[in-house]
């Protein structure tokens, strides 16, 4: 246990050099923005110390970052087959499953709409936020705000989204669609 902490306090300092370089600050300049001394922010860097979760968010902050971004920092993240977060609709039977979420703002969604079926109003979200709808099979209306929207089988279309909106199916097959939300 204790090498397996050694090694995470490793790749903490790493990933707080590497951003650090990446935005060619000094240690100084990191010890002004997060409160924490240049002192211990280079043995963090050299992952001779454990910094307190206080201190990790004070320094991913002084970085410009969530401590999730400064942690988070492998090359890929694989979500398999069924591992996938899913939600159903029992009254509709729209499926959606949530593809991945590689940072706050931008989020990949799959749908599945049954024939007829029309999605829940959705709450305007944040001014400058869009949603790309992409039809893999069937007929997609899509409201928002005072425009609709009418998509087939291998269209797309960028929507803003800072209005209430809402989908359904209007042919006579399911619906499939791969939705990316890019927040503002």
């Amino acid at each position: 246990m204790e090498l397996e902490s050694q090694d995470q306090d490793v790749r903490f300092g790493n990933a707080v050099r590497t951003r650090r370089t990446q935005l060619g600050v000094t240690l100084d300049q990191l010890a002004g923005t997060s409160g924490v001394s240049a002192a211990a922010l280079s043995r963090v860097e050299r992952g001779l110390l454990s910094p307190t979760l206080r201190n990790a968010i004070a320094i991913a902050r002084g970085l410009g970052l969530e401590l999730s971004e400064l942690v988070e920092r492998d090359n890929a993240k694989i979500t398999r087959d069924g591992e996938n977060l899913r939600f159903f609709d029992d009254v509709t039977g729209i499926e959606r499953l949530t593809l991945a979420r590689p940072t706050p703002d931008l989020e990949l969604l799959s749908y599945s709409v049954p024939p007829g079926a029309t999605s829940n109003r959705f709450a305007p979200h944040k001014p400058g936020t869009r949603e790309i709808f992409h039809v893999l099979t069937g007929r997609l209306e899509i409201h928002a705000g005072q425009e609709t929207i009418t998509l087939g089988a291998g269209d797309t279309a960028t929507v803003l989204v800072d209005t209430e909106h809402w989908f359904r199916n209007i042919g006579d097959q399911p619906v499939r669609i791969i939705l990316t939300i890019l927040g503002a």
